[in-house]
């Protein structure tokens, strides 16, 4: 890696610091952290490279948690303490504060096993080398950030925190370990060789960390993750690539062309596709065919595809599918006056209900009480939206606070945000097995501070039993300054995948609450084992509190929580959106199959209201 960064990066070596062998103490190592932090050289969302190849392990606890280490070169049982991953990730915490959150940061660790000439270095270490005060003089808090959003939201002062202050690339999911090759004279990481000849073949500013899983070649015995919000970053950059249509695996299986992708990512019936050789011919190749997803082959997870027309497209290698056509879904439903001052709003939505371009959702023009938005005129060229939709006015939300006018792209802008809105926001599949077997309670926060000045947040006594989720909603008046938390308990027989989406019915944005998948031929670790629990903003989640608040010019507004299940990785990058009412535009913000396990995936939605004290 060094020797990548230095020749094919050209990175000059005063700015490299190579902590090997003998130099890699305990003290050593944490000042390398700070003097990231303090180092003057280097300027607001400059890209950080943290690279660890060494020992690792993971143990239980004295109060119950796991925790996972790195294992200096110093440590010494009972005396030199190996460094926690919360210290690790408190130091990067402090460097994201100060020079932004453009850091990744790659980690491998391991186990020897000489019959099949691997190093794999692994250390055993007790629960006593994990007391629950280590390095807390490190795990000091910092002041609160500013922030203008509306509606819910992470909590201020922690968006550089947790999995927001940085990517990480892990060498393997928790439960394997990273393995070295001994076929050289000094010994590689199989995950870091990989990494290496990937970088070499493609330029890093031509794929994101999210794509790393899907282009680099596989590793037996190991399955590489990508966490981290921001992995739709570009390599070494704060960029983001502009969002593109949605791209699928297809392959052939014997006569069956098998899409990879389902009822659990929106496929619908009717939808069709458009094949290319590979992403790299969707912008300049010709297209291989055209091909529609029926009804009765849309499976959870997967979709067999049938040609459109005689011909079936030629596939000698997997290649990749583009939706270009809406399928069946519930349309946006929308009323407007007929006037002929609306002629501009009336060609806005003929534009859009086609069910072609990069958004494929639909948009139908109905009388006003079947419709659940509504434009109309305000003031001169200013149109408004008033919400028809029962689930809304109901609780009394009835219009939007924006206003756009009506000869300008903003009118176009708003309308495909609300399709892509409205779309995902009723694509749901109730599964009782589901419904009946997740526990959901929503609550507020505690504050205090411990010994060592860290704010620490805490979820109500469980004897209390608070839990602001009941009768199917979450409904409370929005306290200032008031941190919510969530815990998500798995009763079934399962190992799921969960992702959470907030739906703000006042902008229509979705913002994702928890870490959402990408797509990956890599297994990817569970993060809620059947009969665990998902803590969300409190304890030892990554995942930031939520704070709520109300956009002026409103007493009440309603947004929804959706939270998705299911037994495979499924990639639900598309869904987030910014509010097609903000300036900024975008969003800033599988496996191999056992084939004994039947697929299983639900959602549950569940309507947030929230008042103006």
């Amino acid at each position: 890696m060094d020797q990548y960064l230095r020749t094919d990066l050209k990175v000059p070596s005063d700015q490299i610091v190579n902590l090997r062998d003998k130099e890699a103490t305990r003290n050593k190592i944490i000042a390398a952290f700070h003097g990231l932090r303090d180092n003057p050289r280097i300027k607001y969302e400059d890209p950080i490279l943290i690279y660890y190849a060494g020992h690792g392990s993971e143990i239980t606890s004295e109060d119950g948690n796991t925790v996972q280490m790195l294992v200096p070169v110093d440590y010494l049982s009972g005396q030199v303490k190996p460094i926690p991953d919360r210290t690790v990730g408190a130091l990067i915490n402090r460097i994201a504060k100060k020079h932004g959150n453009n850091i990744v940061r790659t980690r491998g660790g391991d186990e020897e096993d000489e019959t099949i000439e691997t190093l794999v270095r692994r250390c055993e270490l007790s629960p006593s080398d994990a007391p629950g005060n280590l390095d807390a003089h490190i795990w000091e808090d910092y002041p609160d950030t500013e922030s203008s959003a509306r509606g819910m939201r992470f909590a201020e002062g922690f968006a550089m925190k947790g999995m927001k202050s940085h990517v990480l690339l892990a060498a393997c999911s928790a439960n394997e370990s990273a393995l070295e090759d001994k076929k050289t004279p000094e010994a590689h990481g199989r995950f870091t060789t990989a990494l290496l000849r990937l970088l070499k073949e493609v330029s890093p500013d031509q794929m994101t960390y999210a794509d790393v899983l899907s282009k680099i070649s596989r590793i037996d015995g190991q399955n590489p993750q990508c966490e981290g919000y921001h992995r739709d970053r570009i390599l070494f950059d704060a960029k983001v690539r502009p969002p593109t249509r949605r791209c699928y695996d297809i392959k052939l299986s014997g006569k069956a062309y098998v899409l990879e992708g389902g009822r659990a990512h929106g496929v619908t019936d009717g939808a069709e596709f458009t094949l290319y050789s590979d992403k790299a011919a969707v912008l300049v190749g010709e297209p291989l065919g055209v091909m529609v997803a029926k009804d009765s082959k849309i499976k959870p997870f997967v979709s067999i595809l049938e040609p459109v027309g005689n011909a079936a497209p030629q596939l000698n290698a997997p290649a990749v599918a583009i939706q270009t056509k809406a399928g069946a879904s519930e349309d946006l439903l929308i009323h407007v006056p007929m006037d002929t001052q609306y002629m501009p709003v009336f060609e806005a939505i003929a534009r859009e209900m086609s069910g072609t371009g990069p958004n494929p959702c639909r948009i139908s023009l109905v009388d006003k009480d079947k419709a659940k938005l509504e434009i109309v005129c305000h003031e001169r060229d200013q149109l408004v939206f008033n919400v028809l939709d029962p689930r809304a006015t109901e609780h009394g939300f009835t219009r939007m606070p924006y206003t756009v006018d009506s000869d300008t792209d903003d009118l176009h802008r708003v309308l495909r945000a609300a399709a892509h809105y409205n779309f995902h926001l009723n694509v749901n599949h109730p599964n009782n097995q589901i419904m009946d077997k997740i526990k959901i309670e929503f609550f507020p926060l505690t504050e205090d501070y411990d010994d060592s000045g860290q704010l620490v947040l805490s979820p109500p006594d469980p004897d209390s039993k608070v839990n602001m989720y009941e009768g199917g909603r979450i409904e409370y008046v929005v306290e200032e300054d008031v941190k919510y938390g969530m815990r998500i308990t798995n009763e079934t027989p399962w190992d799921l995948h969960f992702s959470c989406f907030f739906f703000d019915h006042a902008e229509f944005s979705i913002m994702a609450l928890t870490e959402i998948d990408t797509q990956t031929h890599f297994q990817k670790d569970y993060n809620l084992r059947k009969h665990s629990t998902a803590d969300i903003g409190y304890g030892y989640s990554e995942i930031p509190p939520i704070e709520c608040d109300i956009p002026e010019g409103l007493d009440v507004t309603i947004g929804f929580l959706k939270l998705y299940f299911t037994s495979q990785v499924v990639d639900l990058s598309h869904l987030p959106q910014l509010s097609p009412f903000s300036q900024t535009r975008g969003w800033k913000a599988s496996p191999r199959v056992n084939r004994e396990n039947a697929p299983v995936w639900g959602t549950i939605l569940i309507p947030v209201i929230q008042k103006r004290a």
